[in-house]
C-alpha cells in the first residue's frame, strides 16, 4: 500500500512538472516578439506590447509636444507640434531592444522593472516654426516697448540717476535662434529672459558714464532758480543748465565761461519777452463802451535784462536753490481788469474826455484837450504810470534858432507820465473837448480845467495807471 502511494505522488509531481514547463515555455513563446513585464521605455509603458506597437506609443508621446515661450510681466505663449509639422523620427532602437530581449528569461520581468533610454529623434518645419514665432501676440510691434537707458537728471537739488527700465522689445533674430535651439532639443519650455533674445538698455545705473556725468553735472550745474512769474512759477535748474555745457566723445561735459555767459544773456533775454508787457498789446473797455487794444506806453512789466543776469549768474556760481521774482525795472500793480485794476484813469483821446475810476466806480470825469494831431504835437497811446506830480511848475518847450523856449506855460498841478507830457490845468482855454485838439491842441500835454485838474491832483497816486486811448486809431492832419 505504501508502494503505491509512493507511485502516485511521483506519478502527480511528473504531471505537474510537465506542466510547469509546457507553461514556462508558452510564456516564452509568448514573449519572443513582445517585451516583458516591467518593461519601459523613456518612461513609457511598454509591457506586452510588439516593437511596432511600443513605436506607436513613443511616436505619439513624441508628438504630442508643445513649447511654452515665457515672456517678462509674466506673459506665456504656447506653439503646438502640429503646427510646425513635428515629427518622430525612429532610429530602429525599439527594434533593437526587442531583439535583444531572450524570451527565455521572461520571468525576471515578474520581479523586476527594467527602463531603457533610445534616442527620440524629431523632425519640424523649420518655416513654419519661424512664422509661428512671428505671429506670436508678444512679438507684434505694438505689444513691445523699448529699453530705455539709465540717465541723469536735476531733481529737487541735486543731479540723480534714474535707473534703466527693460521694456518687452525683441531682438528678433536672437529669438528666432532660441525657439529653434529649443525646439531642436525636445524642451518644452523656453524662457525668453534667461535666452538673452531681449534688446537691452546700454547704460544701467551702474555704468562708468553714468556715474561719471552724475558727479560732474554736481559740480557744473547744480542750481535751481523758480521764478514767481505774473503767469506762474517757471524753473531754471540743472536740466536747463547742462544743455550749455560742452560734451566731449566720451560724455564728459565742461563749460566755456564766454559761450556760458552769451547763454545766460540769451536765457535773460528769452525770459523778458514771455514776461514783458509794457508797451505790448493789451484788451481794454472803454466807458463809452467799447472792446479796444491799447498799445504803447510804461506800464507794465519789464525785467531789468543787466540786473537778472547778474542776479542769475551769482545763483548759477553759488550753486543756489531758491524761489524768487526776476529783477524788474517795472511791475504792474494788479492782476485784474487785464493788469489794470479797479482804480485807474481813461483818458479817451478820441471822445476828448477824461474818466477816474475809483474800486470800479467812476469818481470824476471831464472834457479835455490833448497834443494837436501833427506827428510831432499827438499824444500818443498807452498805459502809463505817473511819474511824479508837482505844484505851481512853468513848463517850456523846446528852444528855437535863438535859444529861447517856444512856449512858455505856468500851470498850478503838473502830473507828468510821458517824458514831458502829463496831466496839468490850462487856465488860458476857455473851453474844452469836441474837436479842439485836432486844429488848436496841446504840445501832446492833457490840458484840463482847472477845479478838475485840482481834484485829479489831490486823488492821484503813482499806483494810478492812466490809459490814453483812441477808440478807432487815429491820423494825422
Amino acid at each position: 500500500m505504501r508502494n503505491r502511494s509512493k507511485k502516485i505522488a511521483a506519478a502527480v509531481g511528473c504531471t505537474l512538472l510537465v506542466v510547469g514547463i509546457g507553461l514556462y515555455g508558452w510564456r516564452a513563446y509568448y514573449y519572443s516578439d513582445k517585451f516583458f513585464a516591467g518593461t519601459k521605455i523613456n518612461q513609457v509603458e511598454c509591457a506586452g506590447l510588439t516593437a511596432e506597437q511600443a513605436e506607436e506609443l513613443i511616436r505619439s508621446k513624441v508628438e504630442d509636444y508643445q513649447i511654452q515661450i515665457e515672456f517678462r510681466d509674466d506673459v506665456t505663449e504656447e506653439i503646438a507640434g502640429t503646427d510646425i509639422d513635428y515629427k518622430y523620427v525612429s532610429d530602429q532602437g525599439v527594434e533593437k531592444l526587442i531583439n535583444a530581449q531572450n524570451p527565455l528569461f521572461w520571468i525576471k520581468g515578474v520581479f523586476a522593472q527594467e527602463e531603457y533610454r533610445i534616442n527620440e529623434d524629431i523632425t519640424f518645419d523649420a518655416k513654419k516654426l519661424e512664422e509661428k514665432v512671428k505671429e506670436l501676440k508678444s512679438m507684434q510691434e505694438d505689444a513691445q516697448t523699448a529699453p530705455e537707458d539709465a540717465y541723469v537728471t536735476f531733481e529737487k537739488d541735486e543731479f540723480v540717476i534714474v535707473d534703466e527700465t527693460y521694456g518687452t522689445k525683441i531682438d528678433t533674430e536672437k529669438m528666432q535662434e532660441a525657439v529653434s535651439q529649443a525646439v531642436s532639443g525636445k524642451s518644452e519650455t523656453l524662457s525668453v529672459e534667461e535666452a538673452k533674445a531681449y534688446v537691452m538698455p546700454v547704460y544701467t545705473k551702474d555704468s562708468e558714464l553714468v556715474l561719471r556725468q552724475q558727479e560732474q553735472l554736481n559740480e557744473l550745474a547744480k542750481v535751481s532758480v523758480t521764478y514767481q512769474l505774473p503767469t506762474g512759477e517757471k524753473v531754471f535748474d540743472g536740466d536747463n543748465l547742462r544743455k550749455w555745457l560742452d560734451v566731449d566723445e566720451e560724455g564728459n561735459y565742461s563749460r566755456d565761461d564766454e559761450k556760458f555767459k552769451n547763454k545766460i544773456k540769451n536765457y535773460v533775454k528769452k525770459l523778458a519777452k514771455k514776461v514783458d508787457t509794457v508797451g505790448k498789446e493789451r484788451p481794454f473797455h472803454t466807458t463809452s463802451g467799447l472792446d479796444v487794444t491799447v498799445e504803447g506806453g510804461n506800464y507794465g512789466w519789464k525785467i531789468d535784462q543787466g540786473s537778472e543776469i547778474e542776479k542769475l549768474t551769482e545763483n548759477i556760481e553759488k550753486q543756489e536753490i531758491v524761489s524768487r521774482e526776476p529783477e524788474y525795472s517795472s511791475e504792474e500793480k494788479y492782476t485784474e481788469n487785464n493788469g489794470l485794476g479797479t482804480t485807474y484813469i481813461e483818458v479817451n483821446l478820441t471822445e476828448q474826455h477824461l474818466y477816474y475810476y475809483k474800486d470800479n466806480e467812476m469818481v470824476l470825469d471831464t472834457p479835455l484837450v490833448s497834443g494837436r494831431m501833427t506827428r510831432d504835437r499827438f499824444t500818443p497811446p498807452g498805459v502809463y504810470f505817473l511819474t511824479y506830480k508837482t505844484t505851481d511848475r512853468v513848463l517850456r518847450g523846446a528852444p528855437g534858432a535863438d535859444g529861447q523856449p517856444s512856449y512858455e506855460a505856468h500851470v498850478n498841478f503838473w502830473m507828468p507820465f510821458n517824458r514831458g507830457i502829463g496831466l496839468h490845468d490850462a487856465s488860458w482855454r476857455g473851453t474844452y473837448g469836441g474837436t479842439i485838439y485836432k486844429y488848436s491842441g496841446s504840445h501832446g500835454c492833457i490840458n484840463l480845467p482847472y477845479k478838475k485838474a485840482k481834484a485829479i491832483y489831490k486823488m492821484i497816486d503813482e499806483d494810478t495807471p492812466i490809459i490814453c486811448v483812441y477808440n478807432d486809431g487815429y491820423s494825422f492832419n
